[in-house]
């Protein structure tokens, strides 16, 4: 069964497609902002996500340090 993931942010879409240059989970880019993925991906490319994310956000405890 195909189960679609809300979402609509073209910066992550871009994160995707970085990540798909290693592990060529995506199956077709739909638009601007969509893309359908291989649903056996879904859980890992999440974690891969977040940490980027994570990764690229402001903490201003860890500035203050």
């Amino acid at each position: 069964m195909v189960k679609a993931v809300k979402g609509n942010d073209s910066s992550v879409k871009q994160i995707i497609l970085g990540l798909n240059e290693r592990g060529q989970f995506i199956i077709e880019d739909l638009d601007d902002t969509h893309v359908f993925v291989d649903a056996s991906c879904v859980e890992q490319l999440r974690a891969d996500i977040d940490q980027i994310l994570n990764e690229n956000t402001y903490n201003a405890e860890e500035a203050n340090k």
